[in-house]
């Protein structure tokens, strides 16, 4: 059994939960999977509070999903086609499969659904650390990683992560937040206008492996280069939206890479990535058996998706941003959101 794996809990029970306030926002994160489990926006009228980041009642409904919500995903956030790959000296490494032969997310128990330490803790940042063993999911070397939320102004959320391992080994770690900026979660976000800083996208076969090179966006339903009503492109986007867009920009650099917006309530995220992609998956798994904390159920669409990360399937594509992590390097990826309203 991997370390810190989570035995099924209680309904009710929860890992640590650590709240991260400021005067316009409240953000609360989670051991389970460095899981950020609400983002509540604070009305500065009256001081209520609406949350729109995507969350679970507990801890048994997370563990009771496979739509990520929330999680740090890893070691390898997306796909890996055939849950294999060939190392430098040219052996076939095989992962665990857990989306038919596809490696998706780290595996069946990938560090979403991993119990993670409270490395360091002060009134506006937490440290989750994890290890993960050799062989955990079929990876080679331990890996040991870091997720740290930091609210770096007050309206302004930070998560950086952190990895080393002893081994060389694909690494590619990401949030898979989802989000509703109007809070209503029983209702559709396909309403909202998403902005993308990308002129290429990375078409898929029905396993959601990228195919060929990248291709340009003009002219296809995945051309958000302006801000565009997610709903408006979807007729011209036959794939649906589970896909990795090719961001401009250098690699490594800390930049404005995307903004969802929500007309109806003039709320607002920009969101920056040090990575060389962004996964955008408008979201068709949830269903109304699926309930936020305060027992609302979850509409097919009602949550939206943006994962910084590398490109899919990297270990697999020499043209692809390398994904390879040596011993003695540290692997690095920050994310900033900005919500305005």
């Amino acid at each position: 059994m991997a370390e810190n794996h989570v035995s099924t809990p209680k309904t009710g029970e929860n890992a640590p939960r650590v709240a991260l306030e400021s005067s316009q926002i409240r953000v609360l994160v989670s051991a389970l999977g460095a899981r950020l489990c609400g983002a509540y926006l604070r009305n500065k009228d009256d001081g209520s509070e609406t949350n729109i980041a995507v969350n679970l009642a507990d801890d048994a409904a997370y563990l009771d999903q496979d739509s990520y919500i929330g999680a740090v995903c890893g070691r390898y956030a997306n796909r890996i086609e055939g849950s294999q790959y060939l190392d430098s000296d040219g052996q076939v490494t095989r992962l665990a499969a857990n989306e038919g032969e596809t490696h998706l997310h780290g595996g069946p128990d990938g560090f979403d659904r991993r119990l993670w330490s409270i490395a360091d803790q002060s009134e506006t940042s937490v440290c989750f650390a994890l290890t993960s063993p050799a062989g955990d999911q079929g990876y080679p070397g331990t890996l040991k990683a870091t997720a740290t939320y930091t609210l770096v102004a007050d309206n302004r959320l930070r998560l950086e992560i952190t990895a080393t391992c002893d081994q060389p080994c694909p690494v590619n770690m990401t949030s898979h937040a989802y989000w509703n900026l109007s809070g209503k979660f029983d209702q559709t976000a396909s309403d909202h206008l998403l902005q993308i800083n990308a002129d290429r996208w990375l078409s898929v076969d029905d396993k959601l492996i990228p195919q060929g090179a990248p291709r340009d966006v003009t002219g296809t339903g995945y051309d958000f280069r302006t801000p565009t009503k997610i709903a408006t492109n979807l007729p011209n986007a036959p794939e649906g939206f589970d896909h990795n867009f090719c961001l401009t920009g250098s690699r490594g650099e800390l930049r404005e890479i995307a903004t969802l917006s929500d007309p109806a309530s003039n709320r607002s995220i920009k969101l920056f990535s040090t990575e060389a992609g962004l996964q955008f998956y408008l979201s068709q798994h949830f269903n109304d058996a699926m309930k936020t904390e305060n027992e609302v159920p979850l509409h097919q669409s009602g949550g939206i998706a943006l994962e910084p990360q590398t490109f899919p399937n990297s270990p697999n594509r020499p043209d692809f941003p390398s994904p390879w992590l040596k011993p003695g390097e540290t692997y690095r990826h920050v994310i900033e959101w900005v919500f305005n309203k």
